[in-house]
């Protein structure tokens, strides 16, 4: 009988004192999964060249998401305010650096200029109210990077 209450009483122990399973941070709505930094072959500031540098955002629910006025920034303040895009759910929107027209999935940030740094860089997504919802930092190494 007394180990009875013992086992009991070890049993409700994270009940009483509130212990729980460590919380895991659910994935932001919208995230950065992959970021092409280093574009393929030599550097020549070609738009063809820009265009395949570039960053990956994914929609992690299941409703669409308005993205308008949203920013991405890299740590030397380049920043890019998002025009009126609609991100479906689960789908990705890629964000090239050169100059283009938006079609499905894709829109550009208009750059003449390279933006992020092979050596390392840090990508950060604000929305409208300026809160950060997500960040992926690289060191130098082999491009695209999976955040």
């Amino acid at each position: 009988m007394r180990i009875r209450r013992i086992l009991v009483a070890l049993a409700m122990t994270p009940a009483i004192f509130g212990i729980a399973a460590p919380a895991y941070a659910a994935a932001p709505a919208v995230s950065f999964t992959k970021i092409q930094y280093n574009s393929p072959g030599t550097d020549t500031r070609s738009n063809a060249s820009l265009n395949a540098e570039w960053v990956r955002l994914t929609n992690n629910t299941s409703k669409a998401i308005q993205l308008k006025n949203w920013t991405v920034r890299d740590k030397s303040n380049h920043v890019f305010k998002l025009p009126t895009v609609t991100v479906a759910a689960r789908a990705n929107l890629y964000i090239h650096t050169g100059k283009g027209t938006a079609y499905s999935g894709h829109i550009f940030w208009q750059s003449g200029n390279y933006i992020w740094n092979n050596t390392g860089d840090t990508a950060t997504l604000r929305n409208t109210a300026g809160k950060t919802i997500d960040t992926c930092t690289w060191k130098s190494g082999t491009a695209p990077t999976n955040c």
